[in-house]
């Protein structure tokens, strides 16, 4: 009996094993397209070319090259999932076209009306660039379209590119395609309300601008004529002048005044209530340009974390703000100093490891180089005057020397061989208080005493760190992890000018960002100059395609 039973049991495996899926014809055509050693593969069936081949091979051979987007019954419905996503790419600031969107529909309707003899090529066509296209929106939604470090358009993937390889298996394996690539998008309201921003301008680029406001002379208030009339159109297609105020007067009333300043604001003016030149310019600015503006700062973005933290800091540089933001909602606000055009502050994200207390300050190489030298040799008091000295390597150890020993009149960048020292306290460029944040940059948040450039409306003064307007309730909200951290015992430790270190417990992101528009809390659309030159090449980039 139990002879029979095994007998029975061994031909039911064997019909099992010949009733399993065979082999996908498409299977040896996909293998076939792939055998190419390296560089891009010209597809004949479709009008376009593979550009990752060796990261396509990833995904394919775990599988055997069988198709992930069609079986012999024709494509699955994740294909049109996919076309779904790359279709409304715009709303993220991509183009389609550059996910194959056009050869994809071609061999997708050629599927229905192609010979048996032309139905394999296409379909292994069909599903290479299926898979490419989802690999290569995956990349530029998770690493950015341009590469942040060389500034030019991506050509290979910065992430293990088996992550891809796998993200893409997960996807069709779950049927998942539309919820996995929407998935990867930054998880935060900047990145959002850009999204919905970048609608709005689209839509007004279609229609174009309906007025103008003649550029010149300065339009004040109190003045009449066809300027004034043209400035009141321009506010009220804007929305910074109410309907109801009426838009028939050709005079500079208090009504204008009040819109014009409000226009200021959300520019980051002064809000004088005057229209200068640098007033309407911002008000002729074409939708077009703020369509290119808001796709490099999208862009941005998504070189950044896509997860800001629970509790972070984050300088927003056109701004020449910093926020401490704790779920969702800015605790601590102020006004911060940032880097000169040619000293930028970069854009960067870390965290916060330690908070320190009149530390000395040792004057980084490129400062000392093309700027202190210039102080000291003009001034032979110029070292003592600000508590500073000149440091020697010896050996392991640091050594100090007579700044008198030294040849002033012959000394140049390239003969420098020493260290420039600051001790701590209120006199130190750095303030009585430094934060600091691990970057290659070596930029720190700091205390200043230079206070009297806070008041200006363009903070662009410092060597690239960030200067902070309120550094002691900075410190005070960074170091409520420790209890024993009082305002008050701060305020001693500032008075005595004592040296302190304290390592954070835990670590707090920041981002140092630049976006130079984004919607505020009240819902106002929020605009700022150019001011590093950033979103220009970004743009620039942005509007180009990848050679195929």
């Amino acid at each position: 009996m139990r002879t029979v039973a095994a007998l029975l049991f061994s031909l039911l495996l064997i019909g099992c094993s010949k009733s399993q899926k065979p082999a996908d014809p498409a299977a040896s055509e996909i293998r076939r397209l792939l055998a190419t050693e390296r560089g891009a593969i010209q597809l004949a069936q479709a009008a376009d070319s593979l550009l990752s081949p060796e990261l396509l091979r990833l995904f394919y051979e775990p599988r055997e090259f069988d198709p992930a987007w069609s079986d012999a019954s024709g494509t699955l419905a994740s294909v049109d999932s996919l076309r779904a996503v790359v279709r409304s790419a715009d709303r993220e600031g991509l183009e389609p076209r550059e996910y194959h969107i056009d050869a994809i529909d071609a061999l997708a309707a050629k599927l229905q009306v192609s010979d048996q003899e032309a139905l394999l090529s296409i379909r292994a066509e069909l599903d290479l660039l299926l898979s490419e296209a989802f690999m290569l929106y995956a990349c530029h939604m998770t690493e950015g379209k341009v590469d942040r470090d060389s500034l030019r358009l991506r050509r290979s993937f910065g992430r293990e590119k088996r992550w891809y390889a796998e993200l893409l298996e997960r996807a069709v394996g779950s049927q998942n395609v539309g919820s996995t690539l929407g998935s990867l998008a930054p998880a935060h309201s900047w990145y959002r309300t850009l999204r919905d921003l970048l609608g709005h301008f689209q839509a007004q680029a279609k229609i174009g601008m309906s007025s103008h406001v003649p550029s010149g002379s300065a339009i004040r208030p109190g003045e009449t004529g066809r300027s004034v009339f043209a400035l009141r159109n321009r506010l009220l297609a804007l929305g910074d002048l109410h309907p109801r105020s009426g838009s028939t007067s050709d005079e500079y009333d208090s009504t204008l005044v009040d819109a014009v300043r409000i226009f200021q604001k959300r520019h980051g003016y002064e809000p004088s209530g005057v229209a200068d030149s640098a007033t309407i310019a911002a008000l002729n600015v074409r939708p077009q340009k703020r369509v290119d503006q808001i796709k490099a700062t999208m862009e941005r973005w998504r070189w950044m974390p896509h997860t800001l933290g629970r509790k972070h800091v984050i300088i927003n540089i056109p701004d020449f703000k910093l926020s401490v933001v704790e779920n969702g909602r800015a605790v601590l606000t102020m006004k911060v100093v940032l880097g000169l055009p040619n000293w930028q502050t970069p854009v960067f994200s870390s965290a916060m490891e330690q908070v320190l207390f009149n530390s000395p300050w040792m004057a980084p190489e490129d400062i000392v180089e093309k700027e202190l030298i210039n102080y000291m040799k003009a001034d032979s008091n110029y070292l003592p005057s600000n508590n500073m000295s000149l440091w020697r390597r010896s050996g392991d150890s640091l050594v100090r020397i007579d700044p008198r020993t030294i040849n002033w009149s012959e000394m140049t960048p390239e003969k420098i061989d020493f260290f420039l020292r600051q001790e701590g306290g209120p006199q130190n460029i750095m303030g009585q208080v430094k934060f600091l944040i691990p970057n290659k940059y070596n930029v720190y948040l700091h205390d200043t005493p230079y206070r009297e450039d806070f008041p200006k409306n363009v903070r662009m003064f410092s060597h690239g760190c960030i200067r902070l307007e309120k550094p002691l309730d900075f410190a005070e909200d960074i170091l409520q992890q420790f209890p024993e951290w009082t305002r008050a015992r701060i305020d001693t430790v500032v008075a005595h000018k004592t040296e302190n270190s304290i390592r954070l417990r835990k670590t707090i992101p920041v981002h140092v960002v630049y976006s130079t528009i984004w919607t505020a809390n009240d819902g106002s659309i929020q605009l700022r100059d150019d001011y590093y030159g950033l979103d220009r090449r970004l743009s620039e980039l942005m509007r180009q395609t990848p050679r195929r």
